[in-house]
């Protein structure tokens, strides 16, 4: 996980923990991101999906942080 410690919190997903979670490669990733035509629809499709979970628990994970 990404911290920013000048804001004391964790940053969104980053292209390396899309490419971990999902089994791809960092370039494939940025490439399925960028919407290049090299990638096949169900890669993007399994990348997307995967930014979406990472993103909705870390956003959970701030809420019961803020939350107390």
């Amino acid at each position: 996980m990404a911290f920013e410690a000048a804001l004391g919190i964790e940053r969104l997903c980053t292209i390396r923990e899309i490419a971990e979670k999902a089994e791809l490669g960092a370039a494939t990733v940025h490439r399925a991101l960028k919407n290049s035509r090299e990638v096949r629809p169900e890669t993007r499709r399994l990348v997307l999906d995967t930014v979406c979970r990472l993103n909705e628990e870390k956003i959970a994970r701030a809420a019961r942080f803020v939350g107390g």
